[in-house]
């Protein structure tokens, strides 16, 4: 596996963002970072990123901290290599983006995929406060048809659920993978609150031709039985993030899959 010296970084790291935020401990640690202004830019402490510029108040404070997701850091750690070329499939304000870019380097790609407005201005910024000539941003929808899709919005953010209620939903440019002209992926990560299942519909050929290793959050139970279906049906692998393989429907909310020989 790929990047295994960096993995300590990561793996032995406290997770503050593991502490449960409505208990004393978890409003205590918390507090600090609550008292800066949203604009505040801060370098990421720990992980992949480290260094990297971050806009604090673009998405949960583990992300400059360096604890977000440190179980999935740790695992795509294992994966992404120099020179690869990587689909961020709701990349929102872009910490997978920063961690890809850094890893890949220069000679990798890294394209984000993010179709909610008020996410994507804080994924230009942050790509370009960092120089990351890596990057490639298609503020767009991922899914299995093409042309224009509703997402959920509230209070100036977006939920980024694909949604048909058209007197709330925002609409926004759908592609699907199979589709598109950019070079093929080494590694898609998805994260699409809920249409997860349609992004792996819509790459088809991607899947069977091109053989990414696949991450995807799963944010149903309905989801995560037919992600591990599309996947399966595709001649892939579906592991837990502890890398167990997984038999039937996957129990937890993320998973990884690699293609069979």
């Amino acid at each position: 596996m790929h990047g295994e010296g960096k993995l300590t970084d990561v793996s032995t790291m406290i997770n503050w963002s593991a502490i449960d935020h409505r208990s004393l401990a978890g409003r205590l640690v918390r507090l600090p970072a609550r008292l800066l202004p949203a604009r505040t830019v801060m370098r990421v402490r720990r992980g992949p990123a480290r260094g990297l510029k971050w806009i604090a108040g673009s998405a949960t404070h583990g992300c400059w901290l360096g604890t977000y997701e440190l179980e999935k850091q740790a695992t795509l750690l294992r994966f992404v290599s120099p020179g690869m070329t990587i689909y961020d499939i709701g990349a929102q304000a872009g910490i997978y983006t920063l961690f890809f870019s850094k890893l890949s380097g220069a000679s990798g790609r890294v394209y984000a995929f993010e179709p909610c407005p008020y996410e994507a201005r804080f994924l230009v910024d942050h790509v370009r406060m960092n120089g990351l000539a890596n990057v490639k941003i298609i503020q767009a929808a991922v899914a299995e048809r093409t042309g224009f899709v509703g997402i959920s919005t509230g209070r100036g953010s977006c939920q980024n659920q694909i949604c048909d209620d058209a007197a709330t939903a925002l609409m926004v440019p759908c592609i699907n993978l199979d589709t598109l002209d950019l070079p093929s992926p080494d590694l898609i990560k998805i994260d699409v609150e809920g249409a997860e299942s349609a992004v792996l519909a819509g790459a088809h050929r991607v899947l069977r031709e091109t053989r990414p290793v696949i991450f995807v959050a799963l944010h149903s139970i309905e989801q995560r039985a037919k992600c591990a279906a599309l996947l399966r049906a595709a001649r892939y692998v579906v592991y837990d993030l502890k890398g167990q393989p997984v038999d039937g429907v996957p129990s937890g909310d993320e998973i990884y899959a690699t293609p069979q020989p």
